[in-house]
Parts: C-alpha cells; structure tokens; sequence
C-alpha cells in the first residue's frame, strides 16, 4: 500500500486499565476542563479480525513496525439482530492512523454463514489491487465484542471513546461463524483518544492529567493472546 501519510490521518492514543477503575475514568472525562459531552449513544461494536496464515498482522504489532496494516469487517448490533458493516482496511504508519472503508451488501453474519462464504462475499466487492492485499490477509481470526461510549470536547476537536464488556469469540478452526463459543479474556476497559494531526500540540494539555499511564493496546492482539496463550 501506499507509505504517504493522508492529510487527514489522525493520532490514536490509547490505555488500558482494569474494569474496576470504570468510575475513575468517567469522573475524569466529565470533570475535565474541556467539557467532554456524550456525542452519541452507546453502541454494540463487533469486529472480525482477518491476518494471513502466519499472522502477519499479529507480529508487526508485536514488534512495534513503524508502517502496518490490519482488515478488520465491523457492524454495529447485538449479534441476533444481524445488521450489515463495512471492512475496514486500518493503517499505522508510526504514531499516525487511516482507515479505508469498504461497503459489503447483502453481509450479514450469523452462526449459519460459512467462513469461506463469507471472504468470497468481501473479495467479489474489491478491486483487482484491493483484493490482492485481501487474499494475502484472509484467514478469519478472532471476532470481538464490546461496549462503546462516545464524548467530544466543547469544540469537537478530540474525542474519547470507552470500551468495556469485552467478549471474544475463536474463529481459527471453524468452518462457520462462530457467536456462541466465548474465549476466556481478562476484564478490562480501553479508552483511546483521537484527534487531528493538526492538534497534536494541544492535546498535550488534556492527556498529562490522565489518571492512567498511556500504554500501548490492542484488542486483536490481546484476543489473539487470549485464545492462543502467547
């Protein structure tokens, strides 16, 4: 893919911390000087993590490369309520992020859908460039489930996102879409915030009044060492 930066890339900065400091976070966001307000409700994310099959995209995060790409399909809904997504191309390149979204009709995912369906349904979508990234990235890994909470700051140049009620759900040896076989995963919540690379210089201000040191987080990567004990 191409290595340029787009012009409206983003800055991505997460944390993560144990369940039980949830309070301690939402005191933070709404006692913040920047007056962060709720921007939409909360929302059911669900996400199917796609990786070549010797994970690729799994040991470019681990070992911190400065230009890597994940594909993720997402859809917002509890799982019986089978909406439609998009997949998501997501980039990094160092501190800086991009997503390219894609349009899959007629997708929907439910226990009864084959996964060999379901990558034919995403390559007939792409283009002859597009779906030779894809094919080299195919293989369904993980699908997730979470919580998502939405604010903005008073003039919507920063946004923070809370994410709890994490699930996981093992794909790597399944014929079907697999929605009703959890993985075992430690309780935890990530809050991340996102603004333009424009405002880099600002958010200095907001970020050293975190409660929590900022860490590096990655929910494909924890699921991925949920399911496999890496």
């Amino acid at each position: 893919m191409n290595n340029l930066v787009p012009k409206d890339s983003r800055l991505e900065i997460k944390f993560i911390t144990h369940d039980v400091n949830y309070p301690l976070v939402v005191n933070w966001i709404k006692l913040n000087r920047e007056n962060f307000k709720k921007r939409y409700i909360d929302r059911i994310v669900n996400n199917i993590y796609f990786d070549s099959f010797d994970y690729e995209a799994f040991r470019d995060n681990i070992y911190g490369s400065s230009s890597r790409m994940k594909i993720r399909y997402r859809w917002y809904s509890h799982f019986k309520e089978q909406q439609s997504g998009k997949l998501e191309f997501k980039f990094k390149r160092n501190i800086f992020g991009w997503k390219k979204r894609f349009q899959v009709p007629n997708l929907k995912i439910n226990p009864n859908l084959r996964l060999n369906t379901l990558t034919k349904n995403i390559k007939n979508i792409l283009n002859s460039y597009e779906k030779i990234i894809f094919e080299n990235n195919c293989e369904p890994k993980i699908i997730n489930q979470y919580k998502r909470e939405y604010y903005e700051n008073y003039n919507k140049k920063f946004r923070v996102t809370i994410d709890t009620s994490h699930n996981i759900y093992d794909q790597r040896f399944c014929k079907k879409v697999n929605l009703t076989k959890k993985s075992l995963i430690q309780k935890y919540i990530i809050v991340e915030f996102k603004f333009d690379r424009n405002d880099s210089h600002l958010s200095k201000t907001i970020l050293k009044t975190l409660p929590f040191r900022i860490s590096r987080s990655s929910k494909y990567i924890n699921s991925i060492r949920s399911v496999s004990g890496i």
